[in-house]
């Protein structure tokens, strides 16, 4: 069966293909256990790049909806009932921000401290390259939130935990959109940067107890700066 797919306008890639996606399966034009088609057919067929392809699909995947079988394709799961889990990442959106980053701490801290015991020389050169990106960004909120964001999930994978970097990655929508008015806080994007720094050369050095400690220290400014925002508003 031929699926047609409309092509999408390139700035809201990953999202917009996931919501294809599900508009086809709504309209059973998709069902469950049928096989998608390939990452470049894909990529073709929506006009948009491999790496956006590879982002849906993680989403995806991490949303316990598709397979990805190694040597045979990617499959959208056989239990339509798995269809409602979808619901999550709506249900997410619904949590304030506070508790995200409350939920952050308790994940992220663990991360660095793995980070810092695990890394390879491969995945401090990534770090140290993600540091100096969020650099690049100072005047743009959205772009500094995605580079922040790549900073963090490079400390995940250097943990070498695949479920941990996978909780992470499915906050990152909610972190890049809600973070926007933490960044705005005068002096709030040098205190981020200045933790990241000394994040980086904990993890570097190999000092558990010092990417556990500025870790923790980091979101719990942030859980501090996100107060501010609250009683200002409220």
């Amino acid at each position: 069966m031929e699926l047609n797919f409309k092509q999408i306008i390139k700035s809201t890639l990953s999202d917009t293909i996931i919501k294809q996606i599900f508009e086809m399966i709504s309209q059973g034009d998709i069902v469950p256990g049928q096989k998608l088609p390939s990452e470049r057919d894909l990529a073709e067929a929506l006009s948009v790049s491999r790496p956006s392809i590879r982002e849906a699909m993680r989403s995806l995947r991490t949303l316990g909806l598709i397979d990805i079988r190694i040597g045979d394709g990617t499959y959208l799961k056989d239990d339509i009932e798995k269809l409602s889990d979808f619901r999550i990442k709506n249900l997410l959106k619904k949590y304030s921000i506070l508790e995200l980053t409350e939920a952050r701490k308790l994940l992220e801290v663990e991360i660095a401290t793995l980070a810092a015991e695990r890394a390879t020389e491969e995945h401090k050169d990534l770090i140290k390259e993600s540091f100096y990106n969020t650099l690049r960004h100072k005047h743009d909120p959205e772009a500094f939130l995605k580079a922040d964001f790549e900073y963090h999930m490079a400390i995940a994978e250097a943990a070498h935990n695949k479920y941990l970097a996978e909780m992470l990655y499915t906050t990152r929508d909610l972190i890049i959109d809600g973070y926007q008015e933490v960044v705005k806080i005068p002096g709030q994007d040098d205190i981020i940067k200045k933790c990241h720094f000394y994040i980086m050369n904990a993890v570097i050095s190999g000092n558990k107890e010092e990417a556990r400690r500025v870790m923790q220290y980091h979101l719990e400014d942030m859980i501090s700066a996100i107060h501010k925002i609250y009683n200002n508003t409220n």
